[in-house]
């Protein structure tokens, strides 16, 4: 019964994609661990504050831009450590 199941299940997926699923999971070259809840915290803090700083004119325009810009990157980093890993590719 089962033989017959996954017979089915194959005749319906296109031979392309056969082709694909055939092959080895791609393996990554890196391993991503999931950041802290307050690395994303302080990188959202810092830029709210960074941005009202700069605009106020409590610290200068390039010192602003730089600060936010980091901050940036902490955020960026933060989701990118969130993503979901998909089975097979470790």
């Amino acid at each position: 019964m089962k033989k017959a199941k996954k017979a089915v299940a194959a005749a319906k997926i296109p031979r392309q994609v056969q082709k694909h699923l055939s092959q080895k999971p791609f393996k990554s070259f890196y391993r991503m661990e999931p950041l802290p809840a307050t690395f994303t915290l302080i990188s959202i803090l810092g830029m709210i504050i960074t941005t009202v700083f700069t605009v106020s004119g409590r610290i200068e325009l390039s010192w602003g831009v730089a600060f936010d810009l980091v901050f940036a990157l902490m955020f960026i980093a933060s989701m990118m450590s969130i993503t979901p890993r998909f089975a097979g590719y470790d």
